[in-house]
């Protein structure tokens, strides 16, 4: 089994950037994709910045993925969540028997006003949704 990983480390960020060339793959030659993530609120000890704030953002285009630890707005898809709101999101790992459960607390953050986002989730490929479940296993 692989180490476990503190969620947002850069460890973790690590482990995403290697995830994202493999699952880009997976979409096809054709994808075309760009995701921020924005998590506020971040302990002391990952606040690199100074900010409470850590960000990323990936474009995709084929197999060219380009990684950046920074926010934008201009991307396909974007998420700002409250870091102790994420926590449990991030360890979640989602299978059809646990998917409502997982949805349900994507909605009670979004009803909490912790979490914001914007652009189209429809341009997120299905075959990314199992690197969430192989870095969920890692996360702590």
């Amino acid at each position: 089994m692989a180490d476990k990983l503190e969620f947002a480390s850069d460890a973790w960020f690590e482990a995403l950037k290697a995830l994202l060339p493999k699952y880009a793959a997976g979409a096809g030659p054709g994808l075309d994709l760009s995701l921020c993530e924005v998590f506020t609120g971040v302990p002391t000890h990952l606040d690199q910045h100074g900010d409470g704030v850590i960000a990323w953002h990936c474009r995709i285009k084929g197999d060219q993925v380009e990684f950046i630890h920074a926010e934008t707005d201009d991307c396909d898809y974007k998420t700002v969540i409250d870091y102790q709101t994420v926590l449990p999101l991030a360890r979640f790992v989602v299978t059809p028997d646990t998917r409502a459960e997982y949805e349900a607390l994507g909605a009670a953050a979004a009803a909490s006003g912790k979490v914001k986002r914007t652009g189209d989730p429809s341009r997120i490929p299905p075959s990314f949704y199992n690197m969430h479940n192989d870095l969920a296993v890692r996360t702590l």
